[in-house]
């Protein structure tokens, strides 16, 4: 798999929006989920074998405060891009509805796009298009 076809793969998941009518679940309190996390997983499949993105440099950080607020930083070099290094601040805001997390935040990355499932002290989430296929855990700082 070229590095060009993942560029286009990532782009095209930070393009596309994710369709959500979820809100907020006001009954679901949002104990356990506030912290900080990273990836542990995250990789992308195109046909092939998966590409670990985290083995080629790639990173993924994100706070989540219990006012639903988020700090946290996606790091893509050029080494899987194939040009341009992402580096994109992913401060803004999330929300729960049920056991999903929901990212919003002003960047236009794939992340606001994806819904992440909590599991225990882990947000797992997949994106899939018709070129490929993007998965993420991010888990808790302390808890990995």
């Amino acid at each position: 798999m070229h590095l060009t076809r993942i560029s286009r793969i990532l782009l095209a998941a930070g393009t596309l929006a994710f369709a959500s009518a979820c809100a907020e679940d006001p009954n679901v309190p949002p104990a356990g989920v506030p912290g900080s996390y990273h990836a542990t997983s995250f990789t992308l499949s195109s046909g092939g074998p998966a590409v670990n993105l985290l083995a080629l440099g790639a990173s993924f950080t994100m706070t989540l405060g219990a006012d639903h607020t988020t700090t946290g930083r996606l790091i893509i070099p050029p080494s899987v891009t194939g040009g341009e290094n992402i580096d994109q601040d992913l401060t803004g805001s999330w929300r729960q509805s049920n056991d999903t997390v929901y990212f919003d935040h002003p960047a236009d990355t794939f992340v606001r796009d994806i819904p992440f499932l909590v599991r225990g002290g882990s947000l797992s989430g997949e994106w899939a298009s018709p070129g490929g296929q993007l998965v993420i855990t991010l888990s808790k700082y302390g808890l990995d």
